[in-house]
């Protein structure tokens, strides 16, 4: 298998498009702003096809430098999402926190490619997207694969994960979360070994998120209706799951 620009820019143009149609058909700006941010990276990627391989070149480090941007802002649009399908009463109660995490979230993140190495040392080799030489998007075994120079903070992005998958979990939307699991890294790393190609093939399946919102029966599956803790956020007594 082998991917190119043009099936990115149609990715990116069919992602757009069910965005608007969330939007015309009255869903909330939680459902389809992150449908339109997650595509826009296949939107980015197609750019990229362009001068890929090009390593050293201003375009292409460029490209590979506002793709990390762009996974630094997603924990905004994760739990934007995951928070859509719990209680609406916890939702009110917990969004501003959990906003406020994920930008503390997405700091840690951007803070990565500071050229800070002395202060906060070099990524490890053989974790994603770790270079000591360059920024580059090349071509991995099948789709993008980024080299970025990082630095040794935030080392194997914990925090993303963190951001990503557990958070989502505390607050009670753990069908949302292992539905993104699945979809994003699990496939990602099934179907590459290249631990600096999965970031970009982990976005491109996420777009499967969109087949998932646009089908309103299926997602009537990922609400959960009940959770430990959320008796306890809304001050009433504990209750059975």
């Amino acid at each position: 298998m082998c991917w190119s620009g043009e099936a990115s820019a149609t990715i990116a143009v069919l992602g757009l498009s069910s965005a608007y149609f969330l939007k015309k058909k009255g869903n909330p700006k939680e459902i389809y702003l992150p449908t339109a941010y997650f595509v826009l990276m296949e939107g980015l990627q197609a750019l990229t096809y362009l001068v890929v391989g090009d390593c050293g070149g201003t375009a292409n480090t460029l490209f590979t430098r506002l793709a990390i941007a762009h996974i630094a802002f997603q924990p905004f649009f994760i739990n934007m999402l995951g928070m859509e399908f719990i209680d609406p009463e916890v939702k009110a109660r917990i969004k501003k926190p959990v906003y406020i995490f994920c930008g503390l979230v997405t700091a840690a993140c951007l803070a990565r490619m500071l050229p800070a190495y002395d202060l906060l040392g070099r990524c490890e080799l053989g974790t994603p997207l770790c270079s000591h030489v360059r920024d580059c998007a090349y071509r991995g075994e099948w789709h993008i694969a980024w080299d970025v120079l990082l630095n040794g903070f935030n080392e194997h992005w914990a925090w993303y994960l963190i951001s990503a998958f557990a958070v989502p979990v505390i607050y009670g939307s753990w069908k949302w979360s292992l539905y993104h699991l699945v979809v994003g890294p699990g496939l990602a790393a099934l179907t590459t070994t290249d631990l600096n190609e999965r970031p970009a093939v982990w976005c491109l399946f996420s777009t499967m998120i969109i087949a998932l919102l646009v089908n309103t029966r299926v997602r009537n599956y990922i609400y959960v209706k009940q959770w430990p803790l959320w008796d306890r956020l809304r001050g009433t007594p504990a209750t059975s799951a």
